[in-house]
C-alpha cells in the first residue's frame, strides 16, 4: 500500500507556488499538528488499553466469585431437596401413625366400655369367688346332704365358676386394655417424635431458603455488576477500535504531508538548480557566440546536461565537501 502511494506521489507533479516558504511552512505546522494529534490518539489508546485491562481483570474476579456463589446454590438447593424428601417421607410416616393412633383410640375405647360392663357385673374379687368355690366343693365332698342341698350345692358351684370364668376374662381384657393404652402412649410419642423431627428439618429447610435468598440477591447483585462492566469493556474497546482506526488515517495523512513536503523541497531545488544551470548555459553560450572554438570539459557538461543531472553532481559535490 505505502509502496503504490509513494509511487503515485513520485510520478505526481507539483508546481512550485508563488511563495514556496509559506508554503512549507504550512505543511510543517500541518505535520506539526499531525504528529501531535497521533501521540494524544496514542496517548487515550494507552490509557484506554490500561483501564480495559483493569476491567476484564475486575470481570474474571467477579465471574469466578459468580461460579463459587452458583457452585454454593447448587449444593443448597441439593441439600434443601434432600430434606423436603426427608420430611415428606416422615410426614407420610406420621400419618400412617396418626391412623394406627386413631384405629388404637376407638378400641380403647370399646375395651373401656366392655370393662365398665364388667366391672358393674363383676364387684367380686378373683380370689374371693375361688376361695367360695373351694368351701362348697370341700362341703360336697366331705358332708352327708340330702338331695335338694346337693342340688342347690352343685347349682351354686356353677353359678360361682360361671362367674369365675367371666371375672378371669375380664381380668384379661383388663390386661389387653393396658396392653393397648401402652402401645397408644407408645404411638403417641411415636407421633411426637416425627413431628419434633419435622419441625427440626423444616428449620433448616428455612435457614436454607433464606441463604438461598441471600445468595440469589448477591448473584443477581454481582451479575448486574458484570453486566456494566461488559457494557464499559465494549464501549471503551469500541473507542479503542476508533482511536486505533483514527491513528492509521493519521499516519497516513503524516506520510502523504512529509511525502508532499519532500517533493516540494526537491522541486524547489531543482527550480534553483534549473536557474542556476540555465545562467552558466547562457554563458556558455555566449563565449561560443563570441567565437570561442574550445570549451572546457566542465563548460561541455553544462552545455549539453539537463536539470536532473545537474542536480545529482551539485549534490554530489556537496557531499565530498
Amino acid at each position: 500500500m505505502c509502496a503504490g502511494r509513494m509511487f503515485r506521489m513520485e510520478a505526481q507533479k507539483i508546481e512550485i507556488p508563488e511563495n514556496p516558504q509559506e508554503v512549507l511552512d504550512k505543511l510543517a505546522a500541518e505535520i506539526t499538528s499531525v504528529r501531535s494529534m497521533i501521540r494524544s490518539a496514542k496517548t487515550e489508546r494507552f490509557g484506554l488499553i490500561g483501564e480495559l485491562r483493569e476491567l476484564r481483570q475486575k470481570r474474571r474476579q467477579l465471574i469466578e466469585e459468580l461460579k463459587g456463589l452458583r457452585e454454593e446454590y447448587r449444593k443448597l438447593t441439593e441439600k434443601r431437596r434432600q430434606l423436603v424428601e426427608e420430611v415428606r417421607q416422615l410426614r407420610a410416616q406420621r400419618r400412617e401413625k396418626v391412623g394406627e393412633m386413631r384405629a388404637l383410640v376407638n378400641l380403647v375405647n370399646e375395651k373401656r366400655q366392655q370393662l365398665r360392663i364388667m366391672d358393674r357385673e363383676l364387684r367380686i374379687p378373683i380370689s374371693a369367688i375361688r376361695k367360695e368355690i373351694e368351701r362348697l366343693e370341700w362341703i360336697q365332698q366331705t358332708r352327708v346332704l340330702s338331695i335338694e342341698e346337693e342340688n342347690r350345692l352343685i347349682k351354686e358351684i356353677a353359678r360361682l365358676e360361671k362367674m369365675l370364668e367371666a371375672a378371669l376374662k375380664a381380668r384379661k381384657e383388663k390386661q389387653s386394655f393396658l396392653e393397648l393404652k401402652a402401645e397408644l402412649t407408645k404411638i403417641r410419642l411415636e407421633i411426637q417424635e416425627l413431628s419434633s423431627k419435622i419441625n427440626e428439618i423444616s428449620e433448616k429447610i428455612s435457614k436454607i431458603d433464606e441463604k438461598r435468598q441471600g445468595l440469589r440477591e448477591r448473584i443477581q447483585e454481582l451479575s448486574g455488576k458484570v453486566d456494566e462492566i461488559s457494557k464499559l469493556i465494549e464501549d471503551k474497546q469500541g473507542r479503542v477500535n476508533e482511536l486505533s482506526q483514527r491513528i492509521q488515517e493519521l499516519v497516513e495523512r503524516l506520510y502523504e504531508l512529509r511525502e508532499k513536503y519532500t517533493r516540494m523541497i526537491r522541486e524547489i531545488e531543482k527550480a534553483k538548480a534549473k536557474a542556476i544551470l540555465m545562467e552558466k548555459k547562457k554563458k556558455v553560450e555566449e563565449k561560443l557566440k563570441k567565437g570561442v572554438k574550445r570549451l572546457t570539459l566542465e563548460e561541455l557538461k553544462l552545455l549539453y546536461s539537463d536539470v536532473d543531472e545537474f542536480l545529482e553532481e551539485e549534490l554530489g559535490e556537496e557531499g565530498k565537501g
